[in-house]
């Protein structure tokens, strides 16, 4: 059952296939950002957390995910890795 989940997660993480897009995962990356600033994290902490990586390749989009929906959910991971 386990193994069927991580299969399930994984297979909901595809975005966009490689080299499409560029510009829907700026939105969803700045809707992420603005929603992390905007709940408290400062700058340099998102920084951090990314170790210069961009939110949506430290935090893959769901397939279908909107903006607003991603934001939520990548602050949320986000705060989770600043406190590990």
């Amino acid at each position: 059952m386990f193994e069927t989940i991580i299969a399930s997660e994984a297979r909901d993480r595809i975005l966009l296939p490689p080299g499409a897009g560029r510009f829907e995962a700026c939105i969803h990356d700045r809707a992420a950002r603005a929603a992390a600033l905007d709940d408290g994290l400062l700058s340099e902490e998102v920084d951090e957390v990314l170790g210069g990586r961009r939110i949506v390749d430290a935090f893959p989009v769901r397939r279908g995910e909107s903006p607003p929906a991603y934001a939520v959910r990548a602050v949320a991971e986000m705060m989770v890795a600043y406190l590990r």
